[in-house]
């Protein structure tokens, strides 16, 4: 399942979903603060940069738009992928940064981001910037905290192209899921095959990146096994696709992955979708040959 917003300050920090009763409006502890005096900035990092007036009162939550953007339109209960910088309001404190490393993913619900955020990214695009305030709780667990979150593609974005001769077709179905053709006269395969059909514009995988991919893995020929029975050339074996999953996290040189699936990808870059025909030897031998559409989400290189 897809990480839900928590209440912790981890991975992910909790917005609407966390925040405590209203404080007592006749208290006034602090010179209250608003979400307009929270400036964004570049740091020397990929992250932003926030600046405030620390331990200023918040007395609500806040969002604020700062640009849409210019991809698909958001769609209640889509995947989403979400990159977050945030602080502690009382002390500037990081709690938060997924820019330094790979985005975060959600499901767009209320039950997962909270009344307050969904309804603020129902209306936005892919791209958008968006600059939120949660007062938190009062308590250690939760205090006050800014987030700045920039929502990121769940597909491939880049410049297209066919498939090459003898490579199976690939297409999007109805459901946002990778689809497969394979020719009734598919050649045998022995050596790994790679096509481009998306070429993104980000950073380049290499043999140290850590990268965020979605996809989905077909069977290239008729077979069967023990465990799952038989299958026709073409049948899904496994997706990361969907709102029900989450995209793999891939270290390329940790040596867990399917090694076909790292040799596809070297060298390619984010945004990019990937078609790759492995063959059994390097794959999964008890099945065969397999097609995988990869796309690329998210490149980290630690030396940028």
């Amino acid at each position: 399942m897809r990480r839900l917003l928590a209440c912790a300050l981890g991975v992910v920090v909790a917005l609407s979903a966390c925040t405590g009763p209203d404080p007592d409006p006749s208290v006034t502890a602090t010179p209250a603060g608003d979400i307009s005096d929270i400036v964004v900035g570049q740091s020397d990092t990929l992250a932003p940069s926030l600046t405030f007036e620390p331990g200023l009162d918040y007395a609500q939550e806040q969002s604020l738009l700062l640009w849409n953007g210019e991809g698909a339109p958001l769609e209640d209960g889509q995947p989403l992928l979400l990159d977050l910088y945030g602080e502690s309001l009382d002390d500037a404190t990081p709690v938060v940064n997924t820019f330094d490393g790979l985005p975060q993913s959600f499901v767009l619900t209320e039950e997962s981001l909270g009344e307050s955020l969904y309804a603020t990214l129902i209306d936005l695009n892919v791209g958008a910037r968006v600059l939120t305030v949660s007062p938190g709780s009062g308590g250690e667990d939760q205090p006050p905290v800014t987030i700045l979150m920039d929502v990121r593609a769940e597909t491939a974005v880049g410049q297209q192209a066919d498939a090459p001769a003898g490579m199976p077709a690939v297409s999007m179905g109805a459901d946002g899921q990778p689809v497969v053709e394979i020719p009734e006269d598919a050649p045998v395969v022995s050596d790994l095959h790679v096509a481009t059909l998306i070429r993104g514009v980000g950073p380049q995988v290499t043999t140290t990146s850590r990268v965020l991919v979605n996809y989905a893995a077909f069977y290239y020929a008729d077979g069967e096994n023990d465990e799952d029975g038989a299958w026709e050339a073409g049948d899904l074996f496994r997706s990361s696709w969907g709102a029900d999953q989450e995209p793999l996290t891939l270290d390329m040189d940790a040596g867990e992955a399917v090694q076909g699936l790292t040799q596809g990808i070297l060298d390619q870059t984010e945004g990019s979708r990937v078609e790759i025909v492995v063959p059994g030897s390097i794959g999964y031998p008890s099945r065969g040959t397999m097609v995988f559409v990869v796309d690329i989400l998210d490149v980290w290189n630690s030396e940028e």
